[in-house]
């Protein structure tokens, strides 16, 4: 353990004080090699009792006009101890390179996942707080940001409002506002309905050689709404449309729900979407 030994030894490097008002656009190495020469007992010590990171203080290097910094410099390899005998350093020194700093101002994307108990469902929207987010950085880093992304949550059996904080997930050479954004939301006990409302026609054929030939000229809606606003909703509430210019190539015409309130989820209907007016018959 007294012989000496040359060995190369990777050390972390920690750039703080970046000026706010930049961002660094050159390479600045996050590990630096060091070919030290120490004794077996130095490099043993150094391998299990150090926690050796180079810290560098970029703002106080930028104060004083600084833009290439020497790994070789005394102030730069003083956390190494003095059991070293520093002989190589690679990279030979870090290059502060800057660009001002740009924003913009883009949505929160959630991956939300959420079971609900028994005749339970989510009463409204899922609120995201906040909704969008300001990312900093050069401008070419920026650009091909179109949103941020939240860490994935799941949530079993919710019967009751629920509020969670999520995590931001961080962007490489990218600082953004916001760390965490919360979801919410309310939930209330639904009850399943149905009501019947008749089918309103759009751009029907002008043609007066050809008849339409309804199937059915009224649809069932079968949805969930919570018990509390049972009595909250009326037949004119619902519309459903068939529109002839999305007549099908068999000549069936959909039958779209096009207005429901707010409060209800849709969960079917009858006759169903996909064929429920028959072709449009020559005379």
């Amino acid at each position: 353990m007294g012989k000496t030994y040359n060995e190369q030894i990777s050390v972390a490097v920690c750039y703080i004080n970046v000026p706010k008002s930049k961002v660094l656009v050159s390479y600045v190495p996050e590990k630096i090699l060091v070919t030290v020469e120490s004794t077996g007992w130095g490099l043993w010590k150094y391998y299990f009792f150090s926690d050796s990171e180079i810290t560098v203080d970029v703002g106080s290097y930028d104060e004083r006009g600084i833009s290439r910094l020497s790994t070789r410099d005394a102030s730069f390899l003083n956390s190494l101890g003095n059991q070293f005998k520093v002989l190589d350093v690679y990279p030979n020194e870090v290059v502060f390179s800057y660009e001002t700093m740009a924003s913009k101002f883009v949505p929160v994307k959630t991956d939300v996942s959420i079971t609900f108990g028994q005749q339970f469902e989510l009463d409204g929207e899922l609120q995201i707080q906040p909704d969008s987010v300001f990312v900093y950085g050069a401008s070419k880093d920026l650009e091909k940001i179109t949103s941020v992304q939240c860490e994935s949550v799941e949530m079993k059996k919710v019967k009751e409002a629920f509020s969670v904080s999520v995590n931001v997930k961080p962007l490489a050479n990218v600082s953004i506002s916001e760390d965490q954004i919360v979801v919410s939301g309310k939930v209330a006990k639904f009850t399943e309905q149905s009501i019947t409302v008749p089918i309103k026609l759009l751009n029907v054929p002008q043609d007066s050689s050809i008849l339409v030939d309804l199937m059915k000229d009224k649809v069932t809606i079968a949805f969930l709404v919570p018990i509390s606003r049972v009595e909250d909703y009326f037949p004119s509430d619902f519309e459903a449309v068939a529109d002839f210019e999305k007549k099908t190539a068999s000549g069936m015409v959909p039958v779209e729900i096009v207005r429901s309130p707010k409060f209800v989820r849709v969960i079917r209907q009858n006759p169903e979407m996909d064929g429920v007016i028959s072709e449009i018959l020559d005379r």
